[in-house]
């Protein structure tokens, strides 16, 4: 479980940043199509984030918001958020319904 905790938390903070990014740009195919894109988004970047390093420089400094293990949750969800609410602007952007 320690293992996926961290994609999970991850992919919850994106699909909440795809959301909120998708709904304002009115697009990124429905609630169902936000939430799945955004959970990617997020653990795209966190993925990014651990291979480009001023990239997980950035991401390391959202760690130090709180002390201990809860910071390393706060760092992932802040980042899945980031990661989502990219792709949920783009796919809101992108990704429109037909009237």
């Amino acid at each position: 479980m320690e293992t996926f905790l961290p994609y999970l938390v991850q992919a919850l903070g994106g699909a909440v940043g795809g959301n909120i990014f998708g709904a304002i740009t009115r697009g990124g195919g429905g609630v169902v199509g936000r939430t799945l894109l955004g959970a990617i988004g997020g653990v795209g970047l966190a993925f990014t984030a651990g291979q480009v390093e001023a990239i997980g420089n950035l991401t390391a400094t959202w760690g130090n918001l709180l002390e201990g293990e809860n910071g390393a949750h706060l760092a992932n969800l802040i980042t899945g958020a980031a990661g989502g609410g990219v792709v949920g602007l783009i796919t809101g952007l992108l990704i429109r319904p037909r009237y």
